[in-house]
This record gives C-alpha cells, structure tokens and sequence, in this order.
C-alpha cells in the first residue's frame, strides 16, 4: 500500500486484548523566557505542571518508550505521558532540566542544530546537553536549518528538494551523533517537524529515511496512530492554564482508522470537508464536539457511530489552522483528535 493510502486508511496494529498503548506527549519550546510568550510558558507554570502529573501519579516515560510500544503493539503504563522541548533552547538546561531532575523525570529534546553550531547564547551549547543526558535526557532530530520542509524553492525541482531536505536532515542526525553518542536517538531515529508542518511528500521522505515524525497538532497517541505524524500537545503561556492542561493530560487518541483529506497543506482557502472514520469501536451513543477556531463545527454522522464529517464556514485563515474534535471516553476523560491545515504561508 502506498503512503497516501496508508494515511487515508490506517488500519489498526493487531494487539492482545490488554496491549493498548496510549500516552500523551507534551511540547515545551522556553520556560521563564517572559519576552517570548507564544513560545514559551512561565516558570510557575511549569511548576504546576509537574506538580500536577506527581500529585495525580502519571508515568513519565521517556519519548523512546511510546514509540517502541506503538512500533510493537505493545502496552504502555496507565497514565503514560512524555514531556518534549523543541529547537533546544537555553532555558531548557538552565530552568526546565532542574526541575525535571528533581524528580528523575527523563525528557526529549527535538535539536535544530545550525545554531548550536553557530554557537548561538539563546540556545543550548553541545556541552550543556551532554550534561543534561547525563541526568536523563534524550535528544532527537529537529532539522538543521529549521526551514519549513514541504517548501520548495522557486525553481527547484522534486528531485533538488529531496536533496535538500535529506541533507538539511541528515546533517542533524550527524551532529547530535556525533556530539552526544547515545543520547541521541537513532533506533528509530525521531523527527520533529519544524512548526509542525508537513505535506504527504515529507512524511513519505521521513519514511524512507526510517524516522519516526512528530507534529504540533493535539491529540493523545492510541494503537491507531500514524508513526510519521504524531500529535503532541504544545504548551504556552496562553494556553498552560492547569484546568485546561489537566484535561488534555488525561486525554486518549480517538480510534481513528481513516481520516481525508490526507494532505494539511491546501491549494486554496476553502476550509476542507474533512471526514473520519472510526476502527469498530467507534463512539456509540455519543457525539464529538468539534471546533475550528473560534466556530462551532457541526458534526454529520455518514456512519452512525462510525464516521462523520466536519467543515467550517470561515476561509482558511493564512498559515496555520486546526479542526479539534473531542469526545467523552466513558471514564470520565476525553478523546482528543486534531488536523492542522496549512495555507499560502509556511513557518508563521
């Protein structure tokens, strides 16, 4: 099966009837950096973050972990979460990493490394993060130059961009290697797209490669999943509330078997007729609420039970945009399932 079919028809991994991994990852980019606030959340926050998943008894894994448990169809503890920072910047080693250790938590850190190389003071320096793996970090790929990677340049052609892209890439994986021996992780390797963006041409790239992709839409990650475009759910000032990160802590991946369209990146501004359809346990007696921005989404039932679909009225917006679903799981939690959609500017 082909990629873009494989993405439009996600068949389940074939599990034992106690084998359901299910984690949720958070993504961190600063802390305490107060000058950055869309980026970054505050000191106190964090705190209480941490507090809350020691208090209500979450399982910090490592990244590593989640991954070779969906890989294998394998369990994961109750309550399992991971705890990512993107771009490595330097609050990570000077406030974030302290905390964590207190508490022997490990945590990854997705590395853009052109400007560690440059040797750049807003972010860590190779030295640092050696110390910090000492302590229980893991590092992962998060390009070198971090340049929108679905981007083509005016007049390049499919084959230069895949040169490129593949060099921009394996230059990482080179250095972090290179610089941090096994701390950095390369069984699989993992990536982490820049601003989360990716069209089906990146995740079919990554895949060659044999990375494992994470993205910036949220959700929780579930047996269903797709390995090249993983959710995590990104935390900032805005939106670091604990009510609100409670709930999304607590959150499971909706069983999704398909979802169309595919592609998040869209030739024209029309919000897309976006349709999902749920592996046999679908949601019985129960409906999700779906949101697009600020609008309201008014879910159509094609399948009872097993497939809807959604479509805002308001045109895309330029950049980034998302549909939100989520659904009560029965427990008295949520299911969480995010699509991103990008229009006519990447990297906003």
């Amino acid at each position: 099966m082909g990629l873009l079919a494989a993405l439009i028809a996600l068949p389940a991994p074939s599990l034992s009837a106690d084998a359901t991994p299910q984690a949720v990852v958070l993504m961190y980019h600063r802390v305490g950096e107060d000058n950055t606030p869309s980026t970054s959340v505050s000191v106190e926050q964090f705190r209480a973050h941490l507090a809350y998943l020691d208090a209500q008894q979450f399982n910090v894994i490592p990244l590593s972990q989640v991954v070779r448990a969906l890989q294998q169809g394998s369990s994961l503890p109750a309550k399992s979460i991971a705890i990512t920072f993107d771009d490595g910047y330097a609050s990570v080693g000077e406030v974030a990493h302290d905390l964590l250790a207190e508490r022997d938590w490990p945590y990854t850190v997705f590395v853009n490394t052109e400007p560690v190389d440059a040797g750049l003071e807003s972010h860590l320096s190779w030295s640092q993060m050696r110390a910090m793996a000492a302590r229980g970090a893991e590092f992962a790929n998060h390009s070198h130059t971090h340049t929108p990677l679905f981007v083509r340049n005016e007049g390049e052609s499919e084959a230069d961009w895949q040169a490129r892209i593949n060099a921009d890439i394996g230059q990482a994986q080179t250095r972090l290697v290179d610089e941090l021996g096994a701390a950095a992780l390369t069984d699989p390797p993992l990536l982490a797209y820049p601003y989360g963006e990716y069209d089906l041409d990146v995740l079919a790239l990554i895949e060659n490669a044999g990375y494992v992709g994470f993205g910036q839409q949220s959700g929780a990650i579930g047996p269903t999943s797709n390995l090249l475009a993983l959710p995590r759910y990104p935390m900032n000032e805005r939106y670091a509330a604990l009510d609100g990160f409670a709930v999304k802590a607590s959150s499971k991946a909706l069983p999704v078997r398909a979802k169309t369209p595919a592609n998040p990146v869209r030739d024209t501004a029309q919000p897309p007729r976006w349709v999902v359809t749920l592996t046999e346990e679908g949601l019985p007696g129960t409906s999700p609420t779906c949101f697009y921005g600020n609008e309201r989404l008014h879910p159509e039932w094609l399948i009872p039970g097993q497939q809807f679909a959604v479509q805002g009225e308001a045109d895309l917006p330029i950049g980034r945009s998302r549909y939100n679903c989520t659904a009560p799981d029965g427990e008295g939690g949520f299911y969480w399932l995010s699509q991103m959609w990008i229009y006519a500017e990447a990297g906003t």
